[in-house]
């Protein structure tokens, strides 16, 4: 991509961590509990439908009890989450931050996470078109069927302006941060001809909402 293409580029900050929702969680594929861990009372979670209120199980060496699966985020307490990388492999770590302490949650693989979340999503463009996860998280996508030049961007139609448009508003209103390459090499046989490269940074994803809007927009000119 070393010609003819068109950038819509926000260099914000990456965050570091950032709060999530009780449908976000769900959706990850988690349920969260009140109980005791080896006799303590503390918040944890487990994957969806595999234990149910009343049951004492055994994890990793540790006891859990489960008195109470939570319909919501408990009053007075934040889900938040963040991306690491350690050894060169990204890990997503989430916590309930509550008034009298915080609870680990998990450290999980956000690639398997994601995998789960846009499948049962039916986010489909993110899981066909998703490159790499770390920190940041990128898409290549490439539908370009015929040998030409890229357009410029005078000649753009109105339905890949509006593509633009959707990726500004992303950047500004969603994630603050985003780098979007695009090549436009015109219509044919009424199939868009384009190549595009999209940098999101990763904890966003984790979002329903943000997510969803992306999807929606790598679907635009199919």
């Amino acid at each position: 991509m070393l010609e003819g293409y068109y950038i819509v580029e926000n260099t914000g900050v990456v965050p570091a961590e950032r709060r999530f929702k009780f449908k976000d969680l769900k959706a990850w594929g988690y349920d969260l509990h009140l109980g005791t861990i080896d006799g303590k009372e503390a918040y944890f979670v487990s994957r969806t439908g595999t234990h149910e209120e009343g049951e004492t199980y055994t994890q990793d060496g540790r006891e859990y009890h489960i008195s109470e699966t939570q319909r919501e985020i408990p009053k007075n307490a934040r889900l938040l989450a963040r991306i690491v990388i350690e050894r060169g492999q990204p890990y997503l770590e989430f916590w309930l931050d509550t008034e009298e302490a915080n609870y680990p949650l998990a450290k999980e693989d956000p690639r398997l996470i994601l995998h789960r979340f846009w499948t049962a999503k039916k986010f489909n463009q993110l899981e066909k078109h998703v490159g790499s996860v770390g920190l940041t998280t990128d898409f290549f996508k490439d539908r370009v069927f015929v040998k030409s030049i890229p357009l410029p961007f005078e000649e753009y139609p109105p339905k890949v302006r509006r593509v633009l448009r959707e990726v500004r508003d992303v950047h500004r209103d969603l994630t603050g941060f985003g780098r979007f390459v695009f090549q436009y090499y015109g219509e044919e046989d009424k199939t868009h001809n384009y190549r595009l490269w999209w940098l999101l940074p990763t904890i966003h994803l984790f979002d329903v909402e943000v997510s969803n809007e992306v999807d929606k927009i790598l679907a635009m000119l199919d």
